[in-house]
């Protein structure tokens, strides 16, 4: 739905931003779009991203989140969730890819850094990649780099890759609260 376009804009301000995941596209499938990347409403039939990443926090931490598809209380504790293309058709996954999304995400990125350094950057997969290496400024001991959380990628880099547990040492060790993951 285009209202949730940049849904995720409005939870939360660039300032408390502390950590940004970055994805593909968004789901394709009926009614899966919320504005987060790799989140559904919890009237949805969850994805099997979603699931996998799901099944690594379990790996990764022993929480089960897998009755909340909604990952707007992660992007409130400062977890941006965005995507290297912010729509997608029906049906067809990264049909938008070429759109010119990541020139706009590109932007947005390098604003928040203008604001905001002290980010972790988590790339799940090679457009999250990409992007983060066309960014301005970039600091290689902030980031987390994994395959993507999908059904083709999740044994091929992405399973006990643990990023959970990473992402909270690297909030520890910068003496800021950490992430609750549980939903």
């Amino acid at each position: 739905m285009k209202e949730n376009i940049f849904r995720v804009f409005k939870l939360i301000k660039p300032k408390d931003i502390k950590v940004i995941i970055i994805g593909q596209d968004p789901y394709h499938g009926p009614n899966q779009d919320n504005g987060i990347a790799f989140s559904v409403s919890n009237s949805v039939k969850m994805p099997p991203s979603l699931k996998n990443i799901f099944k690594e926090l379990k790996y990764d931490l022993n929480i089960d989140n897998f009755k909340n598809n909604d990952l707007s209380n992660w992007v409130r504790q400062g977890v941006f969730l965005i995507n290297y293309c912010l729509t997608v058709e029906k049906g067809n996954p990264n049909s938008h890819k070429d759109l010119g999304w990541d020139k706009v995400i590109l932007k947005i990125l390098n604003k928040i850094n203008e604001i905001n350094r002290d980010i972790i950057y988590c790339l799940w997969g090679n457009y999250a990649k990409k992007l983060y290496n066309s960014l301005v400024y970039k600091d290689k001991a902030k980031i987390i780099y994994s395959a993507h959380p999908s059904t083709f990628s999740f044994k091929k880099g992405f399973e006990k890759s643990k990023p959970f547990s990473k992402i909270n040492s690297m909030l520890k060790n910068s003496n800021k609260k950490i992430i609750n993951w549980e939903n």
